[in-house]
């Protein structure tokens, strides 16, 4: 391997490269990223959970099998062990890993929060279910278990790994909601109803959550394109000091943003009495658990080496800081992954099938605009029977 013996310094390989005391975590991770896969498959296929918010940590957990399934190999076999383009993916996918996770999560706060603010007849304009519903959904259910639910479509039927329940709801919601309706003929746009509409509060919380949102988006470019090019960075040295940077920048940003979303989330605990409280727990939790992984890796970027294979202090190559890496780095990521996996984020956060991307509040329908569109569709589909008739 040429980067055996360089005459310039770069980065250290975050998690070193793979010896023979790598394969047993190797080999742990990956099977317990396996067994994620069916809770993965079953929250895709099942209409109650199915959610485009969670695409990232999604692809995360799937990859993981593959990368930790290849550390494994590489930890017996020297030929994979020297292999540069195996040690450059393994650096672009641990530099993306967290950052992925973290845009998945701000995703969720952002659904918690507007759904938190909808009222009156914006709950039937979006697709976020306001946590109100839910709770309503199982006071009826408690009261009247052989009545079926009127809340329509599966999307908002309530589900039973939601991570809080009925006799949980005192943790999860703050005082300030309306009653309840116990009849079980309401509906979800019903209780919706009861609601006041908070437009001013969503607009300004859209407004705050669209920069973050861009910066994260920035983050996962900058590191996918650090690790890309963590191969050049053995041969130059230029290479070496922009990929320092790079990982530098996206993982002190990603921090700030993950902090940043905890503390947020303490001062919605505080002073907004809708946002129900368990939701607000697991992201505060969740955040600061995933910043741990940036907190390391900026720690790690202060070493540099002449040699992937160096046992020297710093080295990321001694038992110690193997250790350090699947304590800090690794398993953080695995249990935050896991933990939103477990939960139907639809009900703990909102999130209805594609979380909230709207800039503003979608506009009602006027009666003329609806008879229209009902005369359009039936005018079209008249033609079109008319049509093949004719030629019949």
């Amino acid at each position: 391997m040429s980067s055996n013996s360089t005459t310039h310094e770069f980065p250290v390989p975050v998690g070193g490269v793979p010896y023979p005391l790598d394969f047993a975590p190797s080999i742990l991770f990956a099977v317990l990223y396996g067994f994620m896969v069916p809770v993965v498959v079953y929250r895709m296929v099942h209409p109650r959970s199915r959610n485009g918010v969670l695409i990232g940590t999604t692809v995360f957990s799937i990859e993981r099998v593959v990368s930790y399934g290849l550390r494994a190999h590489a930890a017996y076999s020297a030929s994979a062990r020297a292999s540069e383009d195996l040690e450059t993916y393994f650096q672009t996918t641990y530099s993306g890993g967290f950052t992925s996770i973290g845009q998945d999560l701000m995703q969720l706060f952002r659904a918690l929060l507007v759904s938190s603010t909808l009222g009156g007849d914006m709950v039937a304009l979006h697709n976020l279910t306001p946590p109100l519903v839910f709770r309503a959904q199982t006071r009826r259910r408690d009261v009247s278990e052989e009545v079926p639910l009127t809340a329509g479509p599966s999307d908002h039927d309530s589900d039973s790994d939601d991570g809080y329940s009925a006799s949980g709801s005192g943790s999860g919601f703050r005082s300030g909601w309306p009653k309840a309706n116990a009849s079980a003929s309401t509906s979800m746009v019903d209780v919706g109803a009861q609601l006041e509409d908070q437009p001013e509060l969503r607009k300004t919380i859209r407004a705050w959550c669209a920069v973050p949102g861009l910066l994260s988006l920035a983050v996962a470019i900058m590191s996918i394109v650090a690790g890309s090019n963590y191969r050049g960075a053995l041969d130059n040295g230029s290479h070496a000091s922009l990929v320092r940077s790079l990982w530098y920048a996206c993982d002190t940003l990603g921090v700030v943003l993950l902090v940043g979303i905890a503390a947020t989330a303490v001062f919605a605990y505080v002073k907004l009495p809708r946002v129900p409280r368990a939701s607000l727990l697991w992201i505060i939790v969740l955040a600061l658990l995933l910043a741990t992984v940036g907190i390391y890796r900026i720690t790690v970027l202060t070493h540099s080496t002449t040699s992937l294979f160096s046992m020297a202090p710093g080295g990321q190559n001694t038992p110690r800081e193997k250790a350090a890496f699947y304590v800090f780095h690794v398993a953080p990521e695995f249990i935050v992954a896991a933990v939103l996996m477990a939960l139907n984020v639809r009900r703990v956060f909102g999130t209805g099938p594609w979380g909230d991307h709207l800039a503003e509040d979608p506009k009602p329908k006027t009666e003329a605009e609806e008879a229209a569109k009902k005369t359009t569709w039936a005018g079209r589909a008249w033609a079109r029977l008319r049509g093949s008739k004719e030629r019949s």
